[in-house]
């Protein structure tokens, strides 16, 4: 079995130890730290998503893209606010004057890598993991039907019928396990196979 790299390893250790990116851009002394986003700051970043298609939307009507940049010129800044800040509290304490902050201080090409590791921290993995697993909770999918349902049991009874026409040890636990007897024809239970 192939081990993980070097790389991996740390990008895990890195996932579960929250451990921070440091950002350095053009113009501030100290590197932002990025930690893995939070839950509430994607909602926030959803809803500035939100308001800037819904703008767009208008604009688009209008066919003006122009009016489309000028409509939102301070989206990156919003981003990397949400990004930095990253916790319940400090987003709605300080968001509102943050992002403004930003835009004086900083232009959009300092602080794009700052939007780019956020990206980077996007926990997606887990969330992918959870819609794999979750799918087959789902009420609206559709079931088996009672004809697939017999015909997928008959399907594991001519398996188990062919496994018990064989004589050996091996298969006589076999098809107790796939569901009724033994290869001897016994209660399930497990016995010896005929020598």
């Amino acid at each position: 079995m192939n081990q993980l790299s070097v790389q991996s390893r740390a990008d895990y250790g890195s996932i579960t130890n929250n451990v921070p990116s440091l950002v350095r851009i053009a113009g501030r002394k100290r590197p932002f730290r990025l930690y893995w986003l939070k839950p509430y700051t994607l909602e926030r970043l959803t809803d500035v998503w939100l308001e800037r298609d819904m703008a767009s939307a208008q604009i688009r009507e209008a066919e003006d893209v122009a009016k489309d940049m000028l409509k939102e010129p301070y989206f990156a800044f919003k981003e990397a606010a949400l990004a930095i800040l990253n916790d319940y509290w400090k987003i709605r304490l300080f968001y509102p004057l943050y992002w403004r902050f930003l835009a004086r201080r900083y232009s959009e090409e300092q602080i794009a890598p700052v939007v780019l590791e956020c990206k980077k921290k996007l926990p997606l993995a887990a969330h992918y993991e959870i819609m794999a697993y979750s799918k087959d909770m789902r009420t609206d999918m559709v079931k088996m039907t009672k004809m697939e349902a017999e015909q997928y049991q008959a399907e594991l009874l001519s398996v188990q019928k062919r496994l018990s026409s064989k004589t050996s040890p091996l298969m006589g636990i076999l098809g107790g396990a796939l569901g009724g007897g033994s290869a001897t024809g016994g209660t399930g239970a497990s016995s010896p196979a005929p020598k």
